[in-house]
């Protein structure tokens, strides 16, 4: 819906319903995230197991991928008819190069869960969902929430940003806080970074 836009005055508020949200393209967009993210899932659960539960989830990744395909097929043609998603590509063509990055990935996906490379599938599935998000937001710039109702009331970066004060107390919260967060990510999944195995499956399930 983001992509497309929503019902906003001028005013900054919402003129819409919940059953504004769910049209054809919002349903749709929701659906190609829900089938990445399975795919994601399923791709780092074939990674983390071994045995039955690896097996499983590696079919489950090879049945997913080609709705995964048609979905991205589809939804991207629906963007170009229902969003202004690519005009900012029109205007800059090299710009096109981006949504290289999704398309590629999802070949790979597909090229490397054939091969049984299942880490380099699970990162080429990172870069499609990563490429999806960056190709929206490239198409929406200047515009973070773009309106339906009238364009020049759409939430930009300018129009939308806190005060330089608020900006920089935030800057100096993030470089101190950030780096605490990816210290503990890192120790998190290093801790955790052994495959679940068979044995330790039925250990959970006796206990």
């Amino acid at each position: 819906n983001i992509f497309k836009g929503i019902p906003i005055d001028a005013n900054g508020h919402y003129q819409g319903t919940l059953f504004t949200l769910l049209n054809p393209y919002g349903l749709a967009g929701g659906v190609l995230f829900v089938l990445a993210f399975l795919m994601h899932g399923a791709l780092y659960l074939a990674c983390k197991t071994e045995g039955a539960l690896h097996d499983r989830a590696v079919r489950v990744s090879e049945k997913l991928w080609p709705a995964l395909l048609l979905v991205a097929v589809l939804f991207l043609v629906f963007t170009a008819v229902a969003t202004e998603l690519f005009q900012n590509y029109v205007d800059n063509p090299l710009l096109f190069l981006i949504p290289l990055l999704p398309v590629g990935g999802l070949i790979m996906q597909r090229v490397y869960i054939g091969q049984r490379r299942l880490a380099l599938a699970w990162t080429a599935s990172a870069v499609t969902i990563a490429g999806v998000a960056l190709f929206g937001v490239i198409g929406l710039y200047p515009a973070l929430l773009p309106s339906s109702l009238n364009p020049a009331w759409s939430m930009t970066i300018a129009n939308s940003s806190s005060s330089p004060l608020t900006l920089k107390i935030m800057l100096v919260v993030a470089l101190t806080f950030v780096p605490i967060v990816i210290l503990y990510q890192g120790w998190v999944y290093k801790t955790f970074s052994h495959k679940v195995t068979e044995k330790d499956v039925e250990y959970e399930e006796a206990y």
